[in-house]
């Protein structure tokens, strides 16, 4: 039985704590909040211990989530696993980078798992177009959503585009070459919406676009290859693949008549709650069931193109940046 504690009682928090609950083999110790009223509230209704100060936590833990804003979690990471708890966090791991390169320096010191939540890497039509492209040459990301006032304060590309960022590093699979980004304030003092263009060393580019100002929720991904289009429904985990058909041609007198057809296809994707199945994988690697399915460079990378591509809207002009 795999002891666990979990700090940040917020929306995220929320959710992790409902997982917990339906998943065996583990026993959720304790639940922490820097907000004593929403510790006791949740903690009488799941009748799990509750903790202001989780560093209380650590002697019945093995484990430890962070849902706690991003702007605490290199303290409560690292306080985490000098005490030796292995560590699901939620992305981004830091606003810093020497401070996630650190944390993971002593992860592995000491052997300890240290997992980011990057949730969408276990969408199932993530997993699946990882399986069916195989040189992707052109990638196109839409991700919007409504605004949210509680979230003012957090970077767009941090709290948003990092989970697409993150999927097309590892879709394409090839160093990143420069970055432009362009974006606008609408509501907050920090962009509201944003287009970035990443090109990769293998000349295969990325245009991902990402807003907290629509009235709809949409997630969608495009992939491009030589001969197929795939696209993709991260809310739905949906894939349709079209393809090339024939091509015919036909002549008269008075005119010429082109006809093009296209095959489209609908992949069947076994379909999970990423998010408990993201629990799971941390689980399972803990224990020993598993490795880890991204390497800890493909992290530090994923969050070193998210930093370089936030400054760049920090600026608020037009830019271009190279790693």
């Amino acid at each position: 039985m795999l002891n666990v504690g979990l700090i940040g009682l917020g929306k995220m928090g929320k959710y992790h704590l409902n997982l917990y609950s339906d998943i065996s083999d583990v026993k959720l110790m304790g639940i922490c909040d820097a907000n004593p009223d929403l510790v006791n509230e949740l903690s009488e209704k799941t009748g799990v211990q509750g903790y202001t100060n989780y560093k209380e936590m650590f002697p019945y833990v093995d484990a430890v989530t962070i849902a706690a804003p991003t702007r605490f979690h290199y303290e409560i990471a690292k306080d985490c696993l000098l005490a030796g708890k292995h560590l699901l966090v939620e992305k981004p791991i830091t606003t810093n980078y020497d401070h996630a390169r650190e944390l993971f320096d002593i992860a592995i010191s000491k052997n300890l798992v240290l997992h980011i939540g990057h949730v969408e890497r276990f969408n199932g039509a993530v997993q699946e177009i990882r399986k069916i492209t195989e040189n992707p040459r052109f990638v196109e990301t839409k991700r919007v959503a409504q605004f949210n006032p509680n979230f003012k304060a957090d970077s767009i590309v941090l709290d948003l585009m990092i989970h697409d960022i993150d999927i097309v590093l590892n879709l394409i699979g090839s160093p990143v070459k420069a970055i432009q980004a362009v974006g606008s304030k609408v509501h907050t003092d920090l962009a509201d919406f944003a287009s970035v263009n990443i090109a990769f060393e293998n000349d295969a580019v990325a245009n991902l676009y990402v807003s907290r100002m629509s009235q709809i929720k949409e997630r969608f991904m495009t992939v491009y290859e030589d001969n197929a289009l795939y696209k993709l429904d991260f809310t739905t985990q949906d894939i349709n693949i079209y393809r090339q058909g024939q091509t015919q041609q036909t002549f008269s007198e008075k005119e010429l008549r082109y006809k093009n057809e296209f095959i489209q296809e609908r992949l069947f994707v076994y379909k999970e709650n990423p998010l408990k199945s993201e629990i799971m994988h941390f689980i399972n690697c803990v224990t020993g069931k598993t490795k880890r399915t991204v390497t800890v460079e493909h992290d530090l990378l994923s969050l070193n193109v998210a930093l370089k591509t936030d400054e760049l809207l920090r600026k608020g002009i037009f830019g271009q940046v190279e790693l």
